[in-house]
């Protein structure tokens, strides 16, 4: 008996899994509602007819509002206090990179450029059809926002940065061209990672990159000490200009890949472990004296190759002078490649935007969000021990 009540509670279960169209729906409008609610009461401060010094207004009735989302067209309870001073956070918050996801969507299908795939998502994400005048809306309030967190002023001391740019296919009056995103992420000297930067441009020279530079020197950002990014001269060179004497690395995972094209198929195995065996040295001696062990297997076959070691590997080794405990998370642009290579599953959808300020908004609400999570989650370096150890080495001198 008991092994068919527990076959019927199965059957029971699946059936409502996967027969019931308003489950998933009724699940999460419960969800949300109780999130409105709590919202409320923290507000309130105080339950239904408690009298407390601490309440902060009078419960007044409420009303509805709706969200539109992936499942459907949700009806959600507001509640009001009397004085009229509750605003729920929740409508703002709710994912702005969705919100520009949609209107860069719904830009493409009111200009003409979409196709019956682009339609069938647009529908899915908003359950109803949509008016030029609501995507103008939308696009209005989403670019003022994103223009304001761009913009912000730059309080806290970044000693690293991390820079990087991909691109993306824009729609202009010359046709489809391609428009690089250039992206500055900065670590924080609590340890916290925060991108500090998000613009277009047409390619990746030393005007772009300086313009960069220039705005987040005029938003606050000083004492950097440390810069890791690929082999682009214009970035190098703007980056000279604005901030002379900080320490460049070259992402070395950029030049493993660099050296490879150089090697036939064959010698791959042979030469590549080399290179990388000089990146994981103890220390920076170490990593020359293994640089030179390179360069002599080179020369034998491959002496342009050993020139071209020899000339610009130094510019890889600058994360040897970096306490030992930060090496491994700042030799490469690897960090940043992740969340390029999240940018690019949304954009890929979108495949060609309409206009430039589309893409910009699409970039800069992700890159928002992101950044948002890594201010508040788990620090990326530490560097507390490296201070006390700075600290304890001034000491042993003060004292001898």
């Amino acid at each position: 008996m008991t092994h068919k009540k527990g076959t019927t509670v199965s059957d029971n279960l699946q059936t409502t899994l996967l027969d019931e169209r308003n489950f998933l729906t009724g699940i999460v409008h419960g969800c949300l509602q109780e999130l409105i609610k709590s919202e409320f009461d923290r507000f309130i401060n105080a339950q239904p007819h408690e009298r407390s010094s601490e309440r902060r207004g009078i419960r007044n009735g409420s009303y509805t509002r709706t969200l539109k989302t992936r499942i459907g067209t949700l009806d959600l309870t507001i509640y009001r206090d009397r004085q009229g001073e509750f605003q729920t956070e929740f409508f703002h918050r709710y994912q702005r990179s969705e919100q520009a996801f949609m209107a860069s969507m719904l830009e493409m299908y009111l200009q003409g450029v979409s196709t019956r795939k682009v339609s069938k998502i647009i529908e899915t994400l908003c359950g109803t059809t949509v008016s030029k005048s609501q995507v103008s809306e939308l696009s209005k309030r989403l670019d003022k926002q994103l223009e304001t967190w761009r913009n912000r002023k730059i309080m806290d001391s970044y000693p690293y940065l991390i820079v990087d740019a991909r691109y993306e296919k824009i729609r202009t009056e010359q046709g489809v061209v391609s428009q690089a995103v250039m992206i500055v992420v900065g670590i924080s000297e609590n340890g916290h990672r925060s991108v500090l930067s998000v613009e277009m441009g047409n390619s990746e020279n030393e005007s772009t990159w300086g313009d960069v530079f220039k705005k987040l020197k005029d938003r606050g950002l000083q004492s950097i000490k440390y810069v890791v990014s690929d082999d682009n001269k214009g970035l190098v060179a703007a980056l000279g200009r604005h901030y002379q004497g900080v320490a460049w690395q070259r992402c070395q995972v950029h030049f493993i890949r660099n050296f490879m094209t150089k090697l036939s198929r064959r010698d791959l195995n042979l030469y590549v472990p080399l290179l990388k065996d000089i990146f994981v040295a103890s220390d920076y001696q170490e990593a020359l004296r293994r640089k030179n062990l390179l360069i002599d297997r080179l020369e034998e076959k491959y002496q342009q190759i050993a020139d071209w070691i020899d000339e610009n590997i130094e510019s890889c080794l600058t994360v040897f002078h970096l306490p030992a405990e930060h090496r491994r998370k700042m030799k490469s642009t690897n960090m940043l490649e992740r969340l390029n290579q999240e940018l690019k599953r949304r954009s890929r959808v979108i495949r060609i935007f309409p206009n430039t300020a589309s893409c910009h908004r699409l970039m800069s609400s992700m890159c928002q969000e992101t950044s948002e999570m890594w201010e508040t989650g788990k620090r990326y370096l530490n560097f507390e021990k490296e201070q006390n150890i700075t600290a304890d080495n001034k000491n042993k001198k003060a004292a001898a």
